[in-house]
Order: C-alpha cells, then structure tokens, then sequence
C-alpha cells in the first residue's frame, strides 16, 4: 500500500477494493467476446451432450451423469478464471495500465484481488446454470449433501485457474493471450480424462494436469468410487502445488517487468 493510502481508514481501504472489484466486473461485462462464451458456452454444452444425446445412458448409470456433471462444472469454473483474467492482464500490461495503477493513490495489488474476486464470481455465475439444468432434468442423482460439497469443490476450483490466468496474463501480449489460453487448457481437458475415461495406455499422463486434480476431488466429494483414481490429499497437493507454481510465475514476472 502507498503512502497516501495509509493514512485512510479501514472503511475506506475497503470502499477502494470494491471499487475496483465493481469496475473489473464491469469489463467483464462489457467484453461480449469474452463475457458470453465463457459463462453460457458450458451450460449450452451440457445439455446438448449430458441431457439431449447421453440422457437414456445416464438414466441407466447415474455415476456417468456425475461424471459429465463434473466435467462441465470444471469448465464452467476455470474458462471464466483463465481466458478472463489472462486476457484482460495481457492487454493492461501491453497498454502500461498496471504501472499506472502503481502510481494511483490505491491499495497496493487490489486489482489483483479484482481480478481473482471476478474470475471465481463468473465462475459460479456459469456453474449455477448447469447445476439448475442437472437438477431440473433429473440427471444428476446425488443427495443434497454431497451436491453442496461438490459446489463447494467446483468453486474453490477456480482458484488454480485464476492462478494460471495471471501466468498466461504476465508473460504474453494482448492478443497472443487467448491463442496461449487455449493451447494450455485444451490439451488439460481431453488428456485429463476429463470428458471421457482414457486407455490404460494412457493413465500415466493424466496426473500432469490441473484438471485431472480438481475432478477427483470432485469424485470424492459425490462419493463416486468408479472414477476415483488417487486419495484426497494427493489431489488436494497437487492443486495447492498448481496453484503456488503459477502464483510464482506470475509474481516473478510482475516483479521482474511489471
């Protein structure tokens, strides 16, 4: 915190943080481009996949509506934590914005709390749709407490994900963001076996992404054994561990070149 901002009262250091929190969302949403995508594209896609073609398969095993409920529920959870944060933070460090934060009269690194605060908000602002879907159609066959722990897994989810946000966002362009997003985060769904179980053959590889994580503490929070492949606290240390690597990426770069 600078030397003006000491000298405020707590109430309004707070009031600031807010402020900056209303106008990132602002941004958010005033950027259909990125907006839109990320939080009606995972919602359209589940029901399309998980209600419209694999609806009798799930009515059959309940465990694979809690797969592709899972699946979807990461989705919606990182894209707006990862494209959103990364692309924006790329483009305000390509147009200097964030030295010119530095020399405001505003707590120090309150944007960053603007950005994760935004990034996991649009995260459950895109979940709480696919959960509606879920539970209106009766697809997905768990009870209300194992429905609010897997809530509670899907949220703090997007954690690790603003975390590789800020990465991608402090160490490419503006326009490059998006490109390098998705070069990072395709690869992580479907090698993951995310969206469907993988070949034996290729079991090995899976734990290398975040994804893979994230959805078996999913797993065990719906309490489906099928699909639980390692214990709460190797997914839980593997997300924490994600999360600081890409924290210090991105505190590295900032510091380094801001």
């Amino acid at each position: 915190m600078n030397t003006l901002t000491q000298t405020l009262p707590p109430n309004r250091v707070f009031g600031a943080y807010l402020e900056e929190i209303r106008c990132e969302a602002l941004r958010l949403v005033r950027n259909p481009a990125i907006a839109f995508p990320i939080t009606l594209m995972p919602v359209a896609l589940y029901a399309l996949f998980a209600v419209m073609i694999a609806g009798e398969a799930i009515d059959k095993d309940a465990s694979l509506g809690i797969f592709l409920f899972t699946a979807f529920s990461i989705m919606a959870t990182s894209m707006p934590a990862l494209f959103g944060i990364g692309s924006t933070l790329a483009m305000e460090r390509e147009m200097g914005l964030l030295r010119l934060k530095r020399a405001q009269p505003a707590p120090a690194g309150s944007w960053l709390v603007a950005k994760i605060t935004c990034g996991v908000a649009f995260g459950v602002m895109a979940y709480l749709p696919i959960l509606c879907v879920a539970l209106v159609s009766g697809k997905l066959s768990m009870d209300t407490g194992a429905v609010t722990a897997m809530s509670i897994v899907m949220i703090a989810s997007a954690i690790p994900f603003c975390a590789m946000g800020l990465m991608v966002g402090t160490l490419v362009s503006g326009s490059a963001a998006p490109g390098y997003a998705n070069l990072i985060y395709l690869p992580g769904c479907y090698l993951s076996g995310m969206f469907f179980p993988l070949p034996q053959s290729m079991h090995w590889q899976a734990p290398i992404w975040p994804q893979f994580h994230v959805e078996q503490l999913a797993m065990h929070a719906a309490g489906v054994a099928k699909f639980q492949y390692i214990s709460v606290p190797m997914a839980l240390g593997a997300v924490i561990g994600y999360t600081a690597l890409f924290s210090a990426v991105a505190l590295w770069r900032l510091a380094r070149k801001g």
